[in-house]
């Protein structure tokens, strides 16, 4: 009988029964794994804290036939906080459902699993940082590790550089000037997902926030600010640059901005 121990951060729950639970765990190392464990619910169970949803344990795991089973549990992190703000729970269900798609099943993916933890931290933890900031931070760096990393240099037309106002070609990864854009012949400027056109424009501080994003170090990721105005267009485009390349929609982002202050 195989057994592996792996840290886990507890992205999904089924529940399967009074107290059993199927639970999928964001792993460093394997990727996606979904995991039966029974007496999950029960208060009694001395593992319970870890089988609530954004738990982070180290588990000691084995494989009978085609599934996993949990043998034992070491509570690492809570993210407790996250449960007392609905914005905030709205907003880490969303991050963990894109996480759970990105990750492959038994494929190793560590800067998804230091992105989502670091994530999860300021959502819990730093309830000075913008919740729409968090997200944006996250949709962009995650779109930069997953392949989808846009040149933030140059002019992708004129090979000028840009410092000020300008727009993301989001379909070719490519930066566009302002007197290039007036050049190519009928921009859409459309929310539709399917074209392959579109154009997002980017304020300066805007840009500046993408390019820190890009190349900071993970744990420095979030250190930056925005005001209001910068704040809604970076927002806007971190969010239509993942999900455009992505090409899928997420019911727990609708539920967040359906329920935001």
């Amino acid at each position: 009988m195989e057994e592996l121990e792996t840290d886990g951060l507890v992205v999904r729950e089924t529940q399967t029964g009074t107290a059993d639970k199927i639970i999928t765990l964001l792993t460093p190392s394997y990727g996606r794994l979904s995991v039966s464990w029974k007496g999950a619910s029960s208060f009694k169970k001395k593992y319970s804290a870890s089988a609530q949803p954004f738990a982070y344990s180290t588990f000691q795991l084995r494989k009978k036939g085609d599934y996993y089973y949990v043998k034992e549990a070491a509570h690492i992190e809570s993210f407790i906080n996250i449960r007392y703000d609905i914005e905030r729970l709205s907003l880490a269900n969303y991050i963990c459902d894109v996480a759970c798609d990105i990750a492959g099943e038994n494929e190793k993916n560590e800067e998804l699993m230091r992105l989502v933890l670091n994530t999860l931290y300021a959502i819990s933890n730093k309830p000075d940082i913008p919740n729409d900031l968090i997200k944006g931070a996250f949709e962009f760096r995650l779109a930069s590790q997953e392949g989808f990393e846009p040149d933030l240099t140059v002019c992708g037309n004129c090979g000028k550089e840009i410092e000020g106002d300008t727009y993301l070609d989001v379909m070719n990864g490519r930066m566009i000037c302002d007197s290039c854009i007036s050049k190519i012949q009928n921009p859409q400027w459309s929310e539709d997902e399917g074209t392959s056109k579109i154009y997002l424009r980017l304020t300066a501080k805007t840009l500046a926030a993408l390019r820190h994003i890009e190349k900071s170090d993970i744990k420095r990721f979030l250190s930056f600010r925005l005001e209001k105005e910068d704040l809604s267009n970076f927002s806007a485009v971190c969010e239509k640059y993942l999900l455009n390349h992505l090409e899928h929609n997420y019911k727990s982002l609708d539920y967040y901005k359906s329920i935001k202050i």
